[in-house]
């Protein structure tokens, strides 16, 4: 495919120069995320993210899977780009580093992976992350940060309600945001943002 071939000559160009220069480089892909946090009796279940792609980097995505040309993704070009758009990214946590009490909870796949355009033009994925075991959002200290370890992609969170809770039923959560300063990324240079939940039974 031509974006993972322009990627890994990028990538090679970048590795030869000094770091200032590679510092200026990036990232070259930029990304509006949000997460939905899926509850079911006081557990955290499942994550389902959304991203949503630059003009450039989704015109790639144009270029190298809408294979007939009509500006939208069918089924099978779908099915092409989780293939050779996505799944890679299992080595990296598809970008989603959920922490429980700290720990780093490692994906045992993803699930309901889906594409949309916008009226701009741009391409979204939404995937959805099962944790391997439930949560429960009270008794854990449940953090998520959502970056690329290589910061070849710029994931920044939306500015309205990044992070929504789904079936919280008699729990209720609040988030406030810290520097990860425990994973600093691109030669320490760069620190992600942590959501923090904090959660607590509901009043009544």
């Amino acid at each position: 495919m031509r974006a993972r071939a322009a990627v890994v000559a990028l990538m090679s160009v970048l590795f030869l120069l000094p770091q200032e220069e590679c510092v200026r480089a990036h990232p070259h892909v930029w990304v509006d995320a949000l997460a939905f946090l899926g509850v079911e009796e006081g557990r955290l279940k499942t994550v389902r993210v959304q991203w949503a792609f630059d003009a450039f980097f989704s015109n790639v995505l144009f270029e190298d899977f809408d294979r007939n040309g009509d500006g939208r993704f069918e089924v099978e070009e779908i099915a092409a780009m989780r293939a050779g758009a996505f799944e890679g990214l299992r080595t990296v946590a598809f970008f989603t580093d959920l922490r429980i009490d700290g720990v780093a909870v490692v994906w045992p796949g993803f699930r309901d992976f889906g594409v949309a355009v916008g009226k701009d033009g741009t391409v979204a994925y939404s995937f959805s992350l099962d944790l391997p075991e439930p949560a429960d959002v009270i008794a854990h200290r449940i953090t998520l940060s959502l970056y690329d370890p290589d910061y070849y992609v710029d994931v920044q969170m939306i500015d309205t309600d990044p992070f929504r809770f789904r079936g919280l039923g008699k729990t209720a959560c609040t988030v406030t945001m810290e520097e990860a300063t425990d994973t600093p990324i691109y030669y320490g240079l760069v620190t992600p943002s942590r959501a923090v939940f904090h959660c607590t039974a509901a009043n009544g």
